[in-house]
């Protein structure tokens, strides 16, 4: 009996031994190359940098290059098929070396240090929701002098300016 144990437990113990583990990765670029990269506030270097990770799932991202708007947005690092949930267990114990790479990208915006094109657009965007507050305002009087109820309408959203940070297009990859 104890001698049909044995190539079991023999096969358990050369699988633990032998056993590969799976090496999880993100590879981060930028647009210029060279941003200093936070990720979860910890410092992780200048791009193109790679930093290895532990756990699946939405990490904070933040980037800063002199000359260029800083960029705050998140990456995703989803598992691949063979590291699900049962497949993980048999990936764990193969005799190989399998790495998991994730590659987030990001393409920064030169910043615009034109401080009187600045103070021109701020002052043109004012007058034009000043014109606009304006023409809502008198639209609501004239309802209320006809007797109507005037009904209060969703903000005009293409009056308020668009960020002129990036949020990163996130690619998942998988290679070996």
């Amino acid at each position: 009996m104890r001698h049909r144990r044995m190539p079991l437990a023999l096969a358990c113990l050369l699988a633990a031994v032998l056993g590969g583990c799976v090496r999880r990765v993100v590879d981060i670029t930028s647009d210029p190359p060279g941003a200093r990269v936070w990720v979860n506030d910890r410092d992780a270097g200048r791009t193109p940098c790679s930093i290895e990770f532990t756990h699946y799932g939405r990490y904070d991202v933040r980037l800063r290059r002199e000359g260029y708007e800083p960029i705050a947005g998140f990456g995703d690092a989803d598992a691949p098929v063979w590291d699900f949930v049962g497949c993980d267990l048999v990936s764990e114990v193969v005799p190989a070396r399998l790495t998991s790479r994730v590659q987030w990208h990001f393409t920064m915006i030169p910043t615009d240090k034109d401080e009187a094109a600045l103070v021109q657009r701020a002052r043109s965007m004012r007058t034009d929701l000043d014109q606009k507050a304006a023409e809502r305002a008198l639209e609501r009087a004239e309802q209320t002098r006809a007797g109507e109820v005037p009904v209060l309408e969703e903000p005009d959203r293409s009056a308020i300016p668009k960020p002129r940070s990036v949020i990163p297009t996130t690619t998942d990859g998988s290679g070996g």
